[in-house]
């Protein structure tokens, strides 16, 4: 049971990075 929690932290860690970094990354190579 701890496992599963274990991998639901590192899955929200995960999502949060790559949405922090894909927000970063259109803001800077905002076209407009």
């Amino acid at each position: 049971m701890v496992l599963f929690f274990e991998l639901l932290l590192v899955a929200a860690v995960v999502v949060i990075t790559w949405f922090a970094l894909y927000a970063l990354y259109r803001l800077v190579t905002d076209e407009s």
